[in-house]
């Protein structure tokens, strides 16, 4: 059984969800970066350029840019959950808008311990996610 590593933040947006985590390196912008339809950043020199986005944990520093940050939300096959270091509020706007469970302002930083691929357990509600690490 694989050892899971619990970390405690705060709650932006309530619910309780387990996903694989997309981990993105830098922040993320929205406006005419996003491609709702097909659920991912159209921003050739980001890190997931092009790599989907839909069902996943979606784990990222912060926001950059302006409101349209939303349609990282409101697409047809979004995140299940969101989980980054720095509230703002586009960041609280697209939780509640989504009814996506969300979390930050973390105990231990997130982006230090989560990779893509690994399982996360977002559970809002209590305040705290749960990682199961990938299988080397």
């Amino acid at each position: 059984m694989a050892d899971k590593i619990r970390i405690k933040g705060r709650c932006v947006y309530p619910g309780c969800v387990e996903a694989e985590a997309l981990v993105s390196p830098k922040p993320l912008q929205g406006f005419a970066n996003i491609d709702t339809m097909n659920g991912y950043t159209v921003e050739r020199r980001h890190p997931l350029f092009k790599v989907p986005y839909g069902g996943k944990v979606l784990v990222f520093p912060s926001p950059r840019g302006s409101g349209g940050f939303m349609a990282y939300g409101l697409g047809p096959n979004p995140p299940a959950a969101f989980v980054y270091n720095h509230a703002t509020p586009l960041t609280v706007l697209l939780a509640l808008q989504a009814h996506t469970p969300s979390m930050t302002d973390f105990e231990r930083d997130p982006m230090e311990i989560i990779e893509t691929g690994d399982m996360v357990l977002v559970n809002a509600t209590e305040g705290y996610i749960e990682i199961t690490k990938k299988s080397k």
